[in-house]
C-alpha cells in the first residue's frame, strides 16, 4: 500500500471510528475530547459540539442517524441526526441497551438493523446481537465463549455480503463468521492477534492486526 496523505492527531486515543456517506466524512470518537467530523481529504477537523462528552467506546451510522456506545459496564446506546447537526434523538438504557453486567464492545449498522457485541462482566460469555434500527426489537441474539478479561480489549464486528457477519475475538485471535439469521458458520484462527476489519466494496476484506493490514478476496 501507498501512503496517500496522513493527519496529526492532537486529541485522546481513538477508540472507533466510521465513515457517513451523507456527510462525506469520517466521525472520529475519542474516550475523553468527544466528537470529531473530519472531511474525506483529511484537510479540515472540527468538534461536534452538540454531542456531550462522554466515554464513547463504538460508533456506526445509517444515512441519517449516528449510533454511539458508552464505554462502561451497563453501557448505553445514543442516537443523533446527521441531517440536523447531530441533534440528540434517543438514549437506551440497560436492561433495553444490555444488562447491567454487561459491556457493548461494538456496534454495527446494515439494512435498517444494529449488530452488537455484548460481553458479560464476570465470566467468558459474549453475545451477538441483531436489532432493529427502528424500534430496536431483538431479531436475534448469539452466544460464545472467549478468554475472560473484561474491558482490557475491545471484540469487533464487521459487515460481510449477504448479510452476513464477522466476529473478531481480539484475546484468542479467532475470527467468527455469523450468518444473517444469527448461527456461526465457521470458526477460523489467525496467525496473530486482529484489531479489526472491514469489507471494501462486496468482495475485499481488510484485517488489521498490531503490525499490518491484510487484504482477501471473499
Amino acid at each position: 500500500m501507498t501512503l496517500l496523505k496522513e493527519y496529526p492527531w492532537e486529541h485522546d486515543r481513538i477508540p472507533d471510528m466510521c465513515w457517513s456517506s451523507i456527510l462525506n466524512s469520517f466521525i472520529i470518537i475519542t474516550n475523553k475530547n468527544g466528537v470529531f467530523l473530519m472531511n474525506e481529504n483529511l484537510t479540515t477537523i472540527e468538534c461536534i459540539q452538540s454531542i456531550e462528552k462522554k466515554q464513547w467506546l463504538s460508533c456506526t451510522c445509517s444515512n441519517s442517524t449516528l449510533f454511539l456506545t458508552t464505554n462502561e459496564s451497563g453501557s448505553s446506546i445514543f442516537q443523533f441526526n446527521l441531517l440536523s447537526s447531530f441533534s440528540f434523538m434517543k438514549q437506551w438504557k440497560p436492561p433495553q441497551s444490555c444488562n447491567y453486567d454487561e459491556l457493548i464492545h461494538n456496534i454495527a449498522y446494515n439494512n435498517e438493523t444494529l449488530a452488537l457485541i455484548m460481553e458479560h462482566k464476570f465470566n467468558q460469555t459474549m453475545r451477538i446481537e441483531l436489532r432493529s434500527s427502528l424500534t430496536f426489537d431483538q431479531l436475534w441474539s448469539s452466544n460464545f465463549y472467549t478468554t475472560f478479561y473484561f474491558e482490557k480489549w475491545v471484540n469487533r464486528i464487521c459487515l460481510l455480503k449477504y448479510d452476513e457477519w464477522l466476529v473478531i475475538d481480539h484475546r484468542t485471535s479467532h475470527l467468527l463468521h455469523v450468518s444473517k439469521d444469527g448461527k456461526i458458520k465457521e470458526k477460523h484462527s489467525y496467525q496473530t492477534s486482529v484489531n479489526n476489519a472491514v469489507l471494501f466494496g462486496t468482495n475485499t476484506l481488510a484485517i488489521k492486526t498490531a503490525n499490518c493490514v491484510n487484504f482477501y478476496r471473499v
